[in-house]
């Protein structure tokens, strides 16, 4: 009796051994991540091509190499592609991801559109990739975890399509290993999803990357979640187009993720360098590569609280927009370094009132051209200016005033 009980003491010791030197294992394993970009501006003969998707899903891109765990050779980006292209890119990421599966902890594989579509398909060029089908090719690849990022018109479509329906998003804690999707869209089923001269993005892409970069961190861990991110963008998203003439949107997502913990989409820490937003400062923060002009961040800060934001070594120019001012800030950012930015180091910029139409007077930045330089060419001569023929139409002191304004202005 004594031995059998013996026995079954080291048979217990043997399989919880077996248990945790399997949990350090694969504690000891990285996890791998992987992402699929697809842009198309082109959405067929019958709507406008648009202008910045390509750049959107070039610049969301490198973001998630910089500080979102994803190495460039397990990115790829596929620009106006046909169906079958991002099709063969599906399944080329599932044998990769089927062959070094056993070598990770966890896989996450990440897809990200910018483009058109409508309420049934993604709109490539004269092709309809349907939401079902594209759906189940996303499925295919073999990943623990599955992100969907839609930025589209009708995009909320996609988390209703066959395959799967919407649900309330939850997180049970009854394992170590994560594992589930989440889809997130630009808009919900019926809206339209917009881009912008202004901030030459998206709305809903420009909120992604900034709320990556650091300003969706509502926790202050240094580290941006899927659901601190979704939150950011969903209300960044909405303000920004709740006075747009084509309509509000409301991003929507559907998240059914299993295990512990939260899925953690960017760490701030491993940045090449942070630009820390301090306390004091308060206001809309737009930051623009001083080299490209191109603008990066737009963060607004309301609290008194720190907002480290990862970005690439350069020089930036911050303009900070508070109630009764508009003040300015250049900052150089070295690799490996962080530079805390205070309300002390801004300069106050000259503006001027402008009057919007409907009345209201906004600050308008006053923009110096040298002497030398002309901001518009001078305007050509009109040789034939003076040789229209006489007409007996009745408008000939209209006529006649045209032509006096036509001289003086080709005698400034």
């Amino acid at each position: 009796m004594q031995k059998i009980k013996l026995f079954l003491c080291l048979f217990l010791v043997l399989i919880i051994s077996s248990i945790v030197f399997a949990s350090e294992n694969n504690e000891s394993l990285s996890v791998e991540r992987y992402a699929l970009y697809v842009a198309a501006n082109n959405g067929g003969a019958e709507r406008d091509i648009l202008k910045y998707a390509a750049s959107d899903a070039k610049k969301l891109m490198e973001a998630m190499q910089e500080i979102g765990g994803i190495n460039q050779d397990n990115s790829v980006i596929l620009v106006e592609p046909k169906i079958t292209d991002v099709e063969n890119a599906l399944q080329s990421f599932a044998t990769t991801i089927n062959q070094k599966k056993s070598n990770a902890r966890r896989t996450e594989f990440i897809f990200y559109y910018s483009g058109h579509s409508d309420e049934n398909a993604l709109l490539l060029g004269e092709e309809s990739y349907g939401y079902s089908q594209l759906k189940a090719d996303i499925n295919s690849v073999p990943s623990d975890i599955h992100v969907v990022m839609l930025d589209s018109c009708f995009s909320g479509n996609f988390i209703r399509a066959k395959g799967g329906s919407r649900q309330k998003s939850f997180l049970v804690d009854d394992s170590s290993v994560v594992s589930g999707h989440a889809y997130l869209s630009s808009s919900s089923e019926s809206e339209a999803s917009q881009e912008s001269d202004l901030i030459q993005s998206s709305y809903f892409t420009h909120a992604l990357i900034t709320g990556l970069r650091g300003a969706a961190d509502s926790s202050g861990d240094n580290k941006v979640s899927l659901n601190e991110l979704y939150y950011y963008a969903f209300n960044e998203t909405l303000s920004q187009t709740e006075q747009s003439t084509i309509g509000t949107q409301h991003p929507s997502f559907d998240i059914t993720l299993v295990g512990s913990g939260d899925l953690i989409l960017s760490d701030i820490s491993t940045a090449e360098s942070i630009l820390a937003l301090d306390s004091d400062l308060l206001g809309t923060v737009y930051i623009r590569n001083e080299k490209t002009g191109q603008l990066i961040s737009e963060v607004k800060k309301s609290s008194a609280n720190v907002i480290p934001l990862a970005l690439e070594a350069g020089t930036y120019n911050i303009t900070l927009i508070q109630s009764e001012q508009t003040l300015g800030a250049s900052v150089k950012l070295k690799a490996g370094k962080s530079v805390y930015l205070s309300a002390k180091k801004f300069k106050k910029i000259d503006t001027k009132d402008g009057r919007a139409r409907g009345g209201k007077k906004i600050p308008a930045m006053i923009i110096e051209t040298p002497q030398e330089e002309k901001p518009y060419k001078d305007l050509p001569e009109t040789e034939s200016a003076e040789k229209f023929e006489d007409l007996n139409d009745g408008f000939g002191d209209i006529r006649s005033n045209a032509m006096d304004a036509i001289k003086k202005l080709q005698k400034k």
